[in-house]
């Protein structure tokens, strides 16, 4: 069977379920066991108890073994027969397929049939699967003695030009002889493959145990250690408790009908929901970083004069740099940015651009013999205008300390001391006492 993605989900979703015999065949399957049993000396509240018991892909479990999935992948390949009746083969009279209560019966599957206003329950196949040994020794049993129930080769030893190659010359001379013994009775071939049973058993081990779905697989391998059948068991012992898992068979038979009609994106409840989940929490982080950043910038609040320019904010204001760039001329000996700017000869660039280009300038060369650096010469020139200022303040203030202020009546100025600024430096000058009034405008 071409088995798809959502096929495989879809198939989960059936085996993740338990299932009851409804009530109106609860009669006929009764018939059926006492009929078909291996052990003929079943109670009557054995058998009823075999009824009402929920059958389950996972009441399997215990058929795990360390490093060997062999008697848990015959249980398997039940499940996956009784699907393929009820998806393709039944017709007519045959309600459903259902695995039979008795674990013991040779007969795995029970069909419902009607017949008239009356329910029949009559042996299904006996489902088989394994090396060509193990397969032709079942077959062997099954036509010399139990010639009344069906045998379905699931992995294609028997039924396929592949795994008649497989055969012994010994093992296919006693093929052939079975055929000429029972030219009536053939294996019947199973629509699944080996590679289909195991890549659909992995699905359902690590689905179960690990919650991974064909969907999200990783396709890392199932080991069969008792880690991993414990953590199973735990998984699996909590699902007769849950209501929500546990149906009838007539949904199953439902469910199979459907599965060929499933399509290729199809994803079960436990998929979906882990979508749902990764795109919730990618909505929730897209939109709680962006938003958040912008009003903070756009508002130009704990930036320190800084804003930031957000992309895609018109309103955001972009770098505030004049402070620093004062800053910068100011160091260099510069009164303004412009005066360090036109004389660098870069005052058509950035401003953050220019005071880069001044300050490399200035670094690079300060330590060559070809010249002073900018910064050599305008400390220089700072300097000397610096000094020009001061001797022409000293003069008039010399000038006015010595000039004569009228006053409207005469007094006595006293003693006193006074600080001037000289070219040699700041210095300090006593004042004697002296006269001061109208008398001294005719001196």
């Amino acid at each position: 069977m071409n088995i798809s993605i959502g096929q495989r989900e879809f198939l989960l979703e059936i085996l993740n379920y338990e299932y009851v015999i409804p009530n109106e065949f609860h009669v006929c399957i009764k018939d059926a066991i006492r009929k078909y049993a291996t052990n003929t000396r079943y109670s009557e509240a054995t058998i009823d108890s075999m009824l009402k018991k929920p059958q389950s892909m996972a009441t399997s479990i215990g058929a795990i073994q360390d490093n060997n999935l062999s008697l848990f992948r015959g249980k398997f390949a039940e499940w996956l027969a009784c699907i393929e009746y009820n998806a393709l083969k039944n017709k007519g009279i045959v309600l459903m397929t259902i695995i039979n209560p008795d674990s013991t019966s040779k007969a795995d599957l029970l069909h419902i049939i009607k017949k008239g206003d009356k329910y029949e329950a009559i042996p299904g196949p006996d489902i088989k699967c394994g090396g060509n040994r193990y397969v032709l020794y079942q077959w062997n049993k099954i036509v010399n003695s139990r010639y009344d129930i069906p045998m379905v080769d699931m992995d294609g030893i028997l039924t396929t030009e592949e795994g008649l190659k497989m055969l012994t010359d010994k093992q296919r001379e006693k093929f052939e002889q079975l055929k000429q013994l029972h030219p009536r009775k053939k294996p019947i071939k199973s629509e699944w493959n080996k590679q289909d049973i195991n890549r659909l058993m992995l699905d359902y081990l690590k689905y179960v145990s690990e919650g991974i779905t064909p969907a999200d697989s990783e396709d890392r391998p199932f080991i069969a250690s008792k880690e991993n059948r414990d953590r199973i068991r735990d998984k699996l012992s909590k699902l007769s408790c849950k209501n929500e898992k546990r149906s009838s068979w007539d949904v199953f038979r439902k469910k199979a009908s459907e599965l060929p009609n499933i399509p290729e994106n199809y994803l079960n409840t436990i998929t979906r929901a882990k979508v749902e989940k990764k795109k919730g929490e990618g909505v929730s982080k897209k939109g709680s970083q962006a938003p958040t950043e912008n009003i903070k910038y756009a508002k130009g609040k704990e930036n320190n004069n800084t804003t930031r320019s957000v992309p895609g904010n018109k309103y955001v204001n972009k770098p505030k740099q004049k402070g620093l760039i004062k800053r910068v001329a100011n160091l260099l000996g510069y009164d303004s940015p412009t005066e360090m700017f036109v004389d660098a000869g870069v005052k058509n660039l950035p401003a953050a651009v220019a005071a880069g280009r001044v300050i490399a300038n200035k670094i690079f060369r300060g330590g060559t013999n070809s010249g002073a650096s900018l910064l050599d010469n305008h400390v220089n020139e700072k300097k000397y205008k610096n000094s020009i200022k001061i001797e022409n303040s000293t003069n008039e203030t010399a000038n006015t300390n010595s000039s004569t202020h009228a006053s409207l009546s005469e007094h006595i100025v006293k003693g006193h001391g006074q600080h001037y600024n000289t070219r040699e430096g700041r210095i300090f000058k006593r004042k004697e006492p002296f006269l001061r009034g109208k008398n001294n405008e005719s001196i």
